[in-house]
């Protein structure tokens, strides 16, 4: 009878080993596939933007339509806006590997050539042509206070977006992933917390500041 109950033991030992590993190895395929889709976006992405920013240099040697560039670029960064909404929600379910944290830093530095290209196209066609709101957060902070805010400010600038359309380009920036184009072109503004930065003259750091932002709006 002893021995009838060890061998029940390491069968059901065996199985349970069996059931976890095939899970974990379903789990990584999962995520794989996830971080597949993110850099496919990715590539698509990167593509729009090199067509943008063409577009943009052109203006300096051919009289093209500035609304056309303007359109063409509130196109590209409504894309990569709901595509860092994706990503989020890929990271959030994500606990196996860090291939999406690294598509994460890969889509920062294509934002940070948004926000150039964008602040290129006002020079060009005009400040009021539309408004830049670069939105820059911490980066799997593990600080409650920060969270919080983070939360606060994002729910924020999602109504503001839906509210705005395409009157407003949301470009959020985790600013702690030490990319040194974004740190050279933060420098000036000595931000040291969460902030959003609206036409790169008006610095949001507080929850109680968010209502200057409508205001300035309109």
């Amino acid at each position: 009878m002893l021995k009838s109950n060890k061998h029940v033991f390491w069968e059901a030992l065996v199985i349970t080993i069996f059931i976890f590993g095939v899970g974990i190895l379903f789990g990584i395929y999962v995520e794989g596939q996830r971080a597949r889709d993110i850099s496919e976006s990715y590539l698509l992405s990167e593509i729009n933007l090199l067509d943008a920013r063409i577009l943009t240099q052109l203006l300096d040697f051919e009289n093209l339509n500035c609304e056309e560039a303007i359109e063409k670029n509130i196109e590209f960064a409504d894309k990569v806006y709901w595509d860092a909404i994706t990503l989020e929600q890929y990271e959030d379910a994500n606990s196996l590997t860090n291939s999406l944290a690294n598509e994460h830093k890969r889509y920062d530095l294509l934002r940070t050539l948004l926000w150039l290209n964008s602040i290129k196209i006002k020079e060009r066609c005009g400040e009021d042509s539309f408004h830049t709101v670069v939105y820059l957060y911490d980066y799997k902070t593990e600080d409650l206070d920060i969270k919080g805010k983070q939360i606060v400010f994002s729910n924020f600038l999602l109504d503001l977006k839906n509210e705005k359309s395409n009157g407003i380009i949301l470009i959020p920036i985790a600013r702690n992933l030490n990319i040194s184009s974004l740190e050279l072109l933060t420098k000036n503004y000595k931000i040291n917390e969460p902030s959003i930065i609206i036409d790169e003259t008006l610095i949001i750091s507080d929850l109680g500041d968010l209502k200057d932002i409508r205001t300035y709006l309109k």
